[in-house]
C-alpha cells in the first residue's frame, strides 16, 4: 500500500477497511480521518503517516552495520537475502520490523511454548539498565 501511495489514497484505504468499526468515522476532509477515544473524538492528517514510514535504510549502512564486530549491532541488522536485495531498492525500518517479527512469529508457530516471560530489565524504564537483582527475582517467579 505505501510504495505509491497518496495522503488521498491511504485516507480512501482506511475508510474502506474501517467503514464499519464503532471507533473510526470519516470527517469531511478527503484525506483525514477521526478516532473516537475514550476522552473524544480525535481528528487525525493522513499526510503525516506516509512521511513518518519513509525510513529508509541506505545499503551501504545496512552491509556497514551488519559487518559490525558488536554482535548485538550485526543482530540488529542481519544481511539481506540477495532476492529481497533485488527486489526493493531500499529497506524501510517498518518493513524490517515487519520480516523480524514474521520470523520470530514462525519460530514460535515451530514450537510448543506453554507460556511467555516478559522480564522487565529495570524500575526506572530506562534504556540499557539492567538490574541482575530484580532481573533474577522475576526469573525465579516466572519457573
Amino acid at each position: 500500500m505505501f510504495p505509491r501511495s497518496t495522503h488521498e489514497t491511504f485516507a480512501e484505504k482506511l475508510y474502506q477497511t474501517f467503514k464499519d468499526h464503532k471507533h473510526f468515522s470519516k470527517p469531511k476532509s478527503r484525506s483525514d480521518f477521526t478516532i473516537c477515544h475514550y476522552a473524544g473524538d480525535v481528528t487525525y492528517q493522513t499526510e503525516p503517516f506516509l512521511d513518518k514510514n519513509k525510513d529508509y535504510v541506505v545499503a551501504e549502512h545496512q552491509a556497514l552495520l551488519s559487518e559490525s564486530k558488536c554482535s548485538f549491532v550485526s543482530g540488529l541488522f542481519p544481511p539481506l537475502p540477495e532476492e529481497s536485495a533485488k527486489a526493493s531498492k531500499f529497506s524501510s525500518i517498518g518493513s524490517r520490523y515487519k520480516q523480524q517479527l514474521q520470523a520470530l512469529l514462525e519460530t514460535l508457530r515451530a514450537t510448543e511454548p506453554h507460556c511467555m516471560h516478559f522480564v522487565k530489565p529495570n524500575n526506572v524504564l530506562k534504556p540499557a539498565i539492567f538490574e541482575n537483582n530484580n532481573v533474577l527475582q522475576q526469573l525465579r517467579c516466572g519457573e
